[in-house]
């Protein structure tokens, strides 16, 4: 038993591993078993150790400076083809989209439209 230190050339972070070795008797050969430990903090050198938990924080666990994003609709799949994948839908799909902003713009003109009829109906009443 080890302990391994991994260096991300990317984000220049380290993270700290035990290994130990265990034998396949199938390929007759040993093999190693990582267990991550934490990272290393960069200025004492010390282990951080992980909370032993998999996959990222909820927001209720503290990670409340990331905002809530708003979610998009999806379009079906045969829409999402491009024209260089040489896809059915490709220039197609360009039309849709502008379609589905003017329909938009003119859904919102007719709500304001609506509303000032309303409204200058009612005030003529008075």
């Amino acid at each position: 038993m080890s302990i391994v230190r991994y260096v991300n050339k990317k984000t220049g972070r380290v993270a700290l591993y035990e290994s130990t070795s265990h034998y396949d008797p199938e390929t007759k050969q040993s093999r190693p078993i990582w267990k991550y430990l934490g990272t290393e903090d960069p200025e004492t050198g010390e282990l951080i150790p992980s909370s032993g938990r998999h996959g990222r924080k909820k927001e209720s666990e503290g990670n409340t400076s990331s905002s809530k994003k708003k979610k998009r609709k999806r379009l079906p799949i045969y829409w999402k083809r491009k024209k260089s994948t040489g896809g059915r839908y490709g220039s197609s799909i360009l039309n849709f989209t502008a379609l589905l902003y003017q329909n938009k713009a003119l859904q919102h003109f007719l709500r304001v439209t609506k509303f000032s009829l309303v409204f200058s109906q009612d005030s003529m009443l008075e």
